[in-house]
């Protein structure tokens, strides 16, 4: 689902069967990519175990840079920058910057 006034990079990539839901006024840049499916460790015969599925959600106001990832059921809060290449693996507060892999805390937004 994309909001109102959004723009969205090309080669956008949406993959599993989970939702990724997009809030209005947010910039996605080319080649982020949104992980709505993974997999649980199995046994030592085949490590790719039960599938899992996640929901990732991206709040008003947000931008993520380009080839930025999201992973698991994380939440980009409202008014948030992903820098580019960031690998987003848990949920993100409001009016923050991550950065890095794992995507760090680097700055509250005002």
């Amino acid at each position: 689902i994309i909001g109102k006034n959004c723009s969205i990079g090309k080669n956008l990539v949406v993959n599993g069967i989970g939702t990724v839901v997009i809030g209005d006024n947010c910039d996605i840049a080319p080649e982020v990519t949104f992980q709505t499916g993974g997999h649980e460790i199995g046994s030592e015969e085949r490590r790719a175990g039960t599938g899992i599925i996640f929901n990732q959600s991206v709040e008003s106001g947000s931008w993520i840079g380009g080839r930025a990832t999201i992973l698991n059921n994380s939440t980009i809060g409202k008014s948030c920058v992903v820098a580019g290449c960031a690998c987003v693996v848990k949920s993100v507060p409001d009016n923050t910057v991550v950065g890095g892999v794992p995507a760090k805390v680097l700055k509250r937004l005002k």
